[in-house]
């Protein structure tokens, strides 16, 4: 059976074979992974729909080729390894058959029960692809994990090998998401002129819709809710009256984009970052955001995103609040002409104006910035739109939102 390079999005004419599970010679279980493909964006495992032996490997981790090409050859339990041919010049000069049921993997299901280790030991697939990338021998680490108890090989089981066997001061490689990552956010500073604007916003009315609707909300959504999908819900409303920061350079031109499609980057447990992408989020609430910002990061830390996943976002935020961290002044990602920053949310001793005078109060408060590129907008767009950004925040009916 033929494998063939898989259709990764609907605009995306090759595919790069970022890792193979597997070797010539080796036994594949359907359901189990056999490669890893890549974009700029988003890495994608793919695996075997039916049981063999890895014939041949065509095209090598590391190479990219069109899609349809025959990228490897599974063949049956008792059949021999055919002889290593010469890369991606043999995988061009084959002719992909276009019924292959490899062609229709899009959307692969990840097993964490399949993939096996010493002592039936199991490997999730974010394990299995952190030892890939560095060259981690999965046996040593079943054992150890078996020998202790355990009965999964999580990441943290990998990094906590990589870390025993790395010598101190020496250097690390990066992975293939830290890597893409420092490719693009340094071709976005040396071509974008960064301004960076802030203001302060009182997080008293999202607080009390919070406290009031949290138990129930959670209970009926299944989700948490954190301040974000506030955030988000007022970026949308405060971008309707300013669209050019919702827009993207082409070429030499400022494109206007119609739909608001919020990026939400997501830490990989500091091994990387992606931007899953929440399409037309001006059309839901506040609680249509908080449900579908949660999907879409679970996918994210699950490794199941998808490139469609992370395609057409418009305008992104940056939550470190997590963290506790006082401002944030986050690279652009290109070709978005903006970025929002949102840190943590910390009672303040905040000045309280009333028609009685002025008091001091504690008050709910975070820093909200935006990074924006100067040759979309100038600064005084950019501190109008977070004025509004606040006012919304601070004035609207949040209870409404999430009913």
């Amino acid at each position: 059976m033929n494998v063939l390079m898989p259709q990764l999005g609907e605009t995306v004419t090759e595919g790069k074979v970022a890792t193979w599970f597997k070797k010539v010679g080796d036994a594949v279980a359907a359901g189990e992974n056999l490669f890893e493909i890549e974009t700029e964006k988003v890495t994608m495992e793919v695996q075997a729909i039916s049981s063999g032996v890895l014939a041949e490997i065509r095209v090598p981790a590391g190479e990219t080729v069109p899609v349809g090409t025959i990228i490897a050859v599974l063949g049956g339990a008792g059949e021999k390894p055919k002889p290593k041919s010469n890369g991606a010049a043999a995988a061009k000069a084959a002719p992909a058959l276009a019924l292959d049921p490899f062609r229709e993997v899009r959307t692969p299901e990840r097993n964490f029960g399949r993939a096996t280790g010493a002592g039936g030991v199991r490997i999730s697939p974010l394990a299995r692809r952190l030892a890939a990338e560095r060259g981690i021998d999965l046996a040593a680490i079943a054992e150890s994990v078996a020998s202790r108890g355990g009965r999964r090989i999580g990441a943290s089981d990998v990094r906590e090998a990589r870390a025993s066997s790395a010598p101190r001061g020496g250097a690390l490689t990066l992975n293939r998401i830290r890597a893409m990552t420092a490719r693009r956010m340094a071709e976005a500073w040396r071509t974008i002129p960064h301004v960076f604007q802030a203001v302060e916003v009182d997080f008293s009315a999202v607080e009390r819709a919070r406290q009031q609707q949290k138990a129930r909300f959670e209970a009926r959504a299944g989700v948490g809710l954190t301040y974000l999908p506030f955030l988000a819900r007022a970026a949308c409303l405060a971008i309707s009256e300013f669209p050019q920061v919702n827009a993207a350079f082409e070429q030499d031109r400022l494109v206007l984009r119609r739909d608001i499609n919020l990026g939400i980057a997501v830490d990989l447990a500091h091994e990387g970052l992606v931007v899953p992408v929440v399409a037309h989020a001006d059309e839901m609430t506040a609680g249509g955001l908080a449900k579908a910002i949660a999907r879409q990061v679970e996918k994210a830390r699950a490794q199941k995103l998808l490139p469609a996943d992370v395609e057409g976002g418009t305008y992104t935020i940056s939550n470190n609040g997590r963290f506790g961290t006082l401002f944030t002044a986050p690279i652009i990602n290109m070709p978005q002409v903006a970025i929002l920053s949102f840190d943590a949310v910390k009672k303040r001793a905040v000045v309280v104006e009333s028609e009685h005078g002025d008091a001091i109060a504690a008050r709910p408060v975070a820093v909200v910035g935006q990074s924006f590129d100067h040759r979309a907008f100038d600064g005084a767009y950019s501190a109008a739109f977070l004025k509004r950004l606040k006012e919304i925040l601070e004035t609207r009916d949040w209870a409404s939102e999430l009913a």
